[in-house]
């Protein structure tokens, strides 16, 4: 159903808000509870850390950054946050220790300028395939494990090799980098600092879906913090129709610089940091997945949300069921879509639009989307009216090789968009 009731929301987004106390619950492993990692300072006295809160606007940019010292086993602490931007739609917590986080929160949704009361940090939310950092010059950068050396991803987007000296890396442009705990020094050939970046939270791989293919009845894994829920061709047999599925513990361990595997029970899941698709699915999974248990492996899968790549920059609608969408009056698009940590939202010809996006199993889910009700010419009315249709009967994704993104209605495309 579709609720006309967002101008207040909109309102707000533009007022922005006052200081805020949020409070963090800090679930640390048992072994960096107590003093287990050294004194620091005098004997008993619990290792320091350094909670960093960063936020970001709808496009996934940071805007703001904000470090806090913490105690090491503090089990409870209150982030203290200025007032936040108008543009601020998500907030992300991290607690690092000698330069490595070792609790993080999941990214939570800042609404209208306020973010939420109480956020939880945990060592399995720091499970990642990247290293991210923000540079003194405003670029985010994620370091990517490669081998020996490793891929920084964003703007830079160069492989460094470890040199003869620890924590010295080099591009074949002659860039240096310096890896410091808690520090990342890029340098010129000449040695010359260009920037210093510090790090951020990474996104948390969980929580996670990892599914086999369709077949009936498939494979399904969802891990969550409160540990696994294992969907297997045999469940339907052995398993009474209403009975609840049991969750069952998980450890993550890192298989190697681009896998991650979880062990649950007599099951383990490998997924590995590679573009995945399944058969007769228009899903982009960023995830590769095998699952293998007692009596050998399933097929193989995919894993991971199919959304977080659309999210970031607006997508500019070219054509709708088919037919171009004419620009605005300013010779913009008139028709955008921007995705944004489980919501979806964007302007049509006159007015603005909000709504929630998910992956259920292999199919997109587009709902609760409300809509400004400003004055437009009859036609334009018509043509976000079928717009707005088109998203909430979107049920599958394809990115074009170009970059392009199409979204279907089963097997007909019903919208194309670029950046």
């Amino acid at each position: 159903m579709r609720v006309i009731a967002i101008a207040c929301v909109v309102a707000a987004l533009g007022q922005g808000a006052l200081a805020r106390d949020v409070a963090l619950v800090l679930d640390w492993p048992a072994a960096e509870a107590g003093t287990e990692l050294g004194a620091v300072g005098g004997q008993g006295t619990p290792p320091s850390a350094e909670l960093v809160a960063v936020t970001r606007d709808s496009a996934g940019a940071v805007l703001t950054t904000l470090r806090q010292p913490v105690s090491v086993g503090t089990p409870e602490v209150t982030l203290s946050l200025p007032s936040l931007s108008r543009q601020a739609t998500t907030l992300h917590v991290g607690a690092l220790v000698a330069g490595r986080f070792r609790l993080q929160s999941a990214r939570a949704t800042i609404l209208g300028g306020q973010p939420p009361d109480s956020l939880s940090l945990s060592a399995v939310l720091t499970a990642s395939f990247t290293t991210d950092y923000l540079c003194d010059t405003g670029e985010e950068i994620a370091l990517v494990p490669d081998g020996a050396g490793f891929v920084l991803d964003g703007a830079r987007d160069k492989r460094f090799a470890p040199s003869e000296l620890d924590g010295r890396f080099t591009a074949e442009d002659g860039t240096i980098a310096n890896r410091i705990p808690g520090l990342l020094q890029l340098e010129s050939g000449e040695g010359v600092l260009i920037e210093t970046c510090q790090p951020i939270p990474a996104r948390p791989i969980l929580p996670l879906t990892a599914l086999g293919p369709l077949e009936d009845p498939a494979w399904r894994v969802d891990i969550g913090l409160d540990g696994s829920l294992l969907t297997l061709p045999t469940d339907a047999a052995v398993t009474p129709p209403d009975a609840p599925a049991p969750r069952v513990a998980t450890t993550i361990t890192r298989q190697s610089d681009d896998a991650l595997r979880f062990e649950m029970g007599v099951h383990r899941l490998l997924v590995r940091r590679a573009p995945c698709t399944l058969p007769g699915v228009d899903m982009p999974y960023p995830l590769s997945a095998s699952l293998t248990g007692p009596d050998g492996a399933f097929p193989m899968g995919c894993a991971g949300n199919p959304l977080r790549s659309l999210e970031g920059a607006p997508w500019q609608v070219t054509h709708l069921f088919g037919a171009a969408v004419p620009p605005a009056d300013d010779g913009a698009n008139a028709f955008t879509l921007q995705f944004d940590t489980g919501r979806v939202a964007g302007r049509t010809s006159c007015n603005r639009y909000l709504g929630r996006a998910a992956v259920a199993g292999a199919r997109l889910e587009v709902r609760d989307l409300g809509a400004t009700r400003l004055p437009c010419p009859t036609n334009l009315t018509n043509l976000e009216t079928r717009f707005l249709d088109a998203l909430e009967a979107a049920t599958g994704i394809l990115r074009l090789p170009g970059g392009g993104l199409v979204l279907y209605a089963g097997s007909t495309a019903i919208l194309v968009a670029k950046h």
